[in-house]
């Protein structure tokens, strides 16, 4: 009877936040979980193009075509490379920033701000002006790096193969550091500074005040921003999509892409949801060292 009464009462305080949150429920459900359960239920189908109906049963045929899918290998292993780079990249340089924010110097209120400005503009305004920039005669990289004699003849940045996912790894990093300088900058602000006075008067150097108060004191957000850097970072789209289709001869070419490529262009809709199902295990894995992560630091 004492636990019936504990429920009951659990129930009657718990009531209420559950009819609030109901209708943003309803709503995730049928705009992300119902269509992500129908992109995994189609990838066992066969359907038209223009239809919604399924029209046969294939099991894993479609599973199995990719396994051959030389073009499919590729983008595995280029949103592998590109995923790994760019969060390394972004985590290096943002921390950078992030220290040097964090010193006290004339006009670092105007700077904080300022350095927000390539997250905010949108991708594909960045593309748009990234592409413009690579342009092979008339971007004003070539036109520094003549200038300056690092080259002697103009670099076509994204229509070669050796440099065009090179040159995406660039801009995508550029317009994802200041989100991770700011992240960063928050944690390095919840330190507290009298571990630094310690170990100055214990004589140590920056080195020491780095490896054993900074990065131990950040650890926590530094591990859950890579995670999320890291799941943001592989299901990116617009750039690569904007600035070179995922070409030239598909060495650009990542596993976004080459799914909207299969569903659009190829209007291979079953085949496209295989791999966005096998997109959706192998971004699973960080997703799961995220939860398992912050769920071991609360307790």
């Amino acid at each position: 009877m004492k636990s019936q009464k504990i429920k009951k009462v659990r129930w009657n305080k718990n009531k209420y936040a559950y009819i609030l949150i109901a209708p943003g429920l309803l709503l995730l459900t049928l705009i992300m979980i119902y269509p992500l359960i129908r992109g995994v239920i189609s990838s066992f189908f066969t359907q038209k193009a223009a239809s919604m109906q399924f029209e046969k049963f294939v099991g894993f045929q479609h599973y199995k075509e990719l396994v051959g899918d030389k073009t499919f290998s590729l983008s595995i292993r280029n949103s592998i490379l590109y995923t790994v780079i760019v969060v390394a990249v972004q985590y290096i340089v943002g921390l950078a920033v992030a220290l040097l924010l964090n010193k006290k110097f004339k006009g670092r209120g105007i700077y904080r701000s300022l350095i927000l400005i390539p997250w905010v503009v949108p991708g594909i305004s960045a593309a748009m002006t990234w592409k413009w920039m690579y342009d092979s005669q008339n971007g004003i990289i070539n036109q520094i790096l003549m200038k300056y004699g690092f080259i002697t003849e103009n670099i076509d940045w994204l229509g070669s193969r050796t440099t065009a996912l090179g040159s995406v790894m660039v801009t995508s990093a550029w317009k994802a550091i200041p989100f991770m300088a700011i992240v960063l900058l928050a944690a390095l602000q919840q330190v507290d500074i009298g571990l630094y006075e310690a170990v100055k008067i214990d004589g140590g150097s920056m080195f020491h005040e780095f490896r054993y108060i900074t990065l131990p004191g950040i650890k926590k957000i530094s591990i859950t921003t890579i995670l999320l850097e890291t799941i943001w970072t592989y299901n990116q789209f617009d750039l690569i999509f904007t600035m070179t289709h995922g070409g030239p001869a598909n060495s650009s070419m990542i596993v976004p892409v080459y799914t909207y490529l299969t569903a659009f262009s190829f209007f291979k809709m079953n085949k496209a949801a295989a791999i966005g199902t096998i997109s959706l295990v192998i971004v699973s894995i960080p997703a799961i060292l995220y939860i398992h992560y912050s769920k071991k630091e609360e307790d």
